[in-house]
């Protein structure tokens, strides 16, 4: 079986499994007249336009058509909005259970009243949890669908100063912009991300850093964009992240789509004016000072790895200065500041901050953080810096809560 239209089976299992769950597990708070069969019927045909959709999409994989951009986000709109927030919430629903079971082996074994009822609220317990379930399914139904329709688009400019020891006063002052993770086959339009690019023109920079994931998986999707990011008027130097490698789509012995997509996407950088690093650096002078710009394929922890910091550091030795471009912020802890001192700074993305978090009244705080302990924002370790972009487009959940899609400005200083 196609291994897309196996995971779509598998998911849409599950999810199956869990919308009955969560229906039978709160529907009896709708169980007066009316009520009740305004939400049977309510529920069930929400749910059963994904189950049609997916019926549809797996038909149309087993028999070799792939499902267009539109019914691929589609199907991410309907999964993240409609069954995220009920597997969620049927964590109230699963401890409501489990109290009936205590219940249960108690009034088996003892005679006595364990109906649960709260002094306060005079209602049971039960009917408490279901409560809940049901009030956690609507906050997070309803942050979900602003993540959707206003959060993936809420572009936001951080501005901050880097201070580097030693930093020559030819450099001082220096303004750099970052983007990251673009994620071009996330959208349905060129819009938002015509929206981007107006929004770094407008800042004072000298150059623009490019850290990786331009498409979700072909590098086809990036070929309608080229106009829209030629027009950038900052120079650009680039590197590419792990989408950018067609892993999640070719065999691994399918060389030749793999070449053919490498090729394209090479192609396509040029096309856009941006300046390709492909393990290897630039040399920017200012009155006899040198800084090395250094950029390395994607090389990480969970990913295949290819990059080779050595080719690119090899000629840099003698810089005054050298400034990492890496999609992948693991790179840092595992290679960059053990064996390579003298980076001063690296840029990475990749994370996204899972799209999904708080930064607000000193509080920071995303699930990315339990998978990569550098996540979001700024990192320091003896004389070493790393910045995490938290990225400018989106991959799966088509939106973003908490975790703003972000430019960032540095202002280089001693």
């Amino acid at each position: 079986m196609n291994r897309v239209a196996l995971f779509l089976t598998v998911i849409s299992l599950i999810g199956l499994a869990f919308d009955v769950y969560f229906y039978h597990g709160v529907k009896s708070v709708f169980n007066t007249g009316k009520y009740s069969s305004y939400f049977k019927y309510g529920y069930w045909t929400v749910s059963y336009c994904y189950y049609l959709y997916s019926v549809i999409t797996i038909t149309l994989l087993l028999f070799g058509y792939e499902a267009g951009r539109f019914g691929k986000i589609l199907g991410q709109v309907f999964f993240f909005l409609l069954f995220l927030p009920k597997v969620l919430s049927s964590v109230f629903l699963i401890f409501d259970d489990i109290i009936r079971l205590v219940r249960f082996l108690i009034g088996s074994f003892f005679s006595k009243d364990v109906s649960g009822r709260t002094a306060e609220s005079g209602i049971s317990r039960l009917r408490f949890l279901q409560l809940s379930a049901l009030g956690s399914f609507g906050l997070l139904l309803s942050s979900l669908t602003y993540g959707v329709i206003k959060g993936g688009y809420n572009y936001t400019v951080q501005k901050l100063k880097i201070k580097i020891p030693n930093l020559p006063k030819e450099f001082e002052g220096m303004k750099i912009a970052q983007v990251s993770d673009l994620h071009v086959g996330s959208f349905m339009s060129l819009e938002p991300m015509k929206e981007a690019v107006n929004l770094i023109n407008e800042q004072d920079v000298d150059m623009l850093f490019f850290t990786g994931d331009l498409v979700n998986d072909k590098a086809e999707e990036a070929l309608d964009f080229i106009d829209v990011f030629k027009n950038i008027k900052h120079k650009v130097y680039s590197v590419l992240g792990n989408h950018d490698y067609p892993e999640y789509i070719y065999a691994r012995d399918d060389h030749a789509s793999r070449k053919h997509n490498f090729d394209l996407m090479v192609d396509i950088h040029k096309k856009m004016n941006f300046d390709l690093l492909l393990n290897e650096h630039r040399i920017v002078e200012r009155n006899g000072k040198k800084m090395a710009i250094i950029g390395i394929e994607n090389w990480g922890s969970s990913f295949s790895k290819y990059g080779d910091m050595k080719k690119a550091y090899e000629g840099t030795q003698e810089a005054d200065m050298k400034l990492l471009l890496s999609h992948d912020p693991s790179h840092w802890d595992l290679q960059v500041r053990p064996d390579y001192s003298d980076v001063a700074v690296t840029f990475s993305g990749h994370t996204h901050g899972m799209q999904f978090g708080v930064e607000a009244f000193g509080v920071k705080f995303s699930p990315a953080q339990w998978v990569y302990k550098q996540w979001a924002g700024l990192y320091k370790e003896g004389p070493q810096q790393l910045y995490v972009n938290r990225g400018l487009g989106f991959i799966g959940y088509p939106g973003r809560v908490g975790i703003s899609p972000e430019i960032t400005v540095f202002e280089l200083t001693s």
